[in-house]
């Protein structure tokens, strides 16, 4: 998550006081909205950043139908490159002086993608495809999505003086990018594969588990939590 959403908060509370302090009343009705017309570059960041995770995603589907691991690679190192996208989104539009009222719908949806989909869609491909497992991975990106919506609600309402959001409640959504890292490391040991994991697998009811769902599970979990709090840089 970039810096973009409390940029773009700040932004759309000062437009609705005047300078006193004082409500500005509605004016006029507001024009036609054009994407292209707001579009701004720190938005052409953003939108690489959801074409990174997008092309992650493919590229565990394309391990799935060929079993070739050079496409596990790819899907892997695909996401790194989302969470520079991720970072340079902000700086990009600080150094430009430009925002749009879409940087932090784009932001937040392009997060959604590349830190909680594409991860999850990952980590079925390296095998966590029982029942159980599923059910893991859809919690974990439920909790990436309901992570991010808190944000964008609880912004304003967490900003101090200065107008910047001080710190985070739960793991930033990025942080899933650990999880990738851990299944490259699994990848260069041979420890992937339905049979392969670490934890080996459990059959309840004739449905699957693999113990190495609970690294989603216990990722989503802190996502969400009310209680940690963690420093905004």
């Amino acid at each position: 998550m970039s810096s973009r959403k409390s940029a773009t908060v700040k932004a759309a509370k000062a437009a609705k006081v005047s300078d006193s302090g004082s409500a500005i009343p509605d004016g006029p009705k507001a024009r036609h909205f054009s994407m292209i017309r707001e579009f701004v570059l720190a938005d052409l960041v953003t939108l690489c950043n959801s074409a990174s995770g997008s092309t992650s995603i493919f590229a565990s589907l394309k391990y799935v139908t060929t079993q070739n691991v050079w496409f596990l690679y790819a899907a892997i190192l695909l996401l790194p490159a989302a969470l520079l996208f991720d970072i340079l989104d902000g700086r990009v539009a600080r150094w430009s002086r430009s925002s749009s009222p879409m940087g932090r719908e784009l932001d937040s949806l392009a997060d959604v993608i590349s830190f909680g989909v594409a991860p999850a869609v990952l980590g079925f491909a390296i095998g966590l495809q029982g029942l159980f497992d599923v059910v893991v991975l859809l919690y974990f990106v439920n909790c990436g999505v309901s992570r991010l919506a808190r944000y964008n609600v609880t912004a304003e309402t967490n900003m101090d003086h200065s107008g910047k959001v001080t710190f985070f409640e739960g793991t930033p959504i990025p942080t899933t990018v650990f999880i990738a890292l851990g299944i490259l490391y699994l990848l260069n040991t041979g420890q992937f594969g339905d049979g392969q994991l670490p934890g080996g697998k459990f059959v309840v009811g004739g449905w699957t588990f693999h113990p190495f769902a609970l690294v989603y599970a216990l990722s989503g979990t802190l996502q969400i939590s009310k209680t940690l709090r963690i420093p905004k840089p």
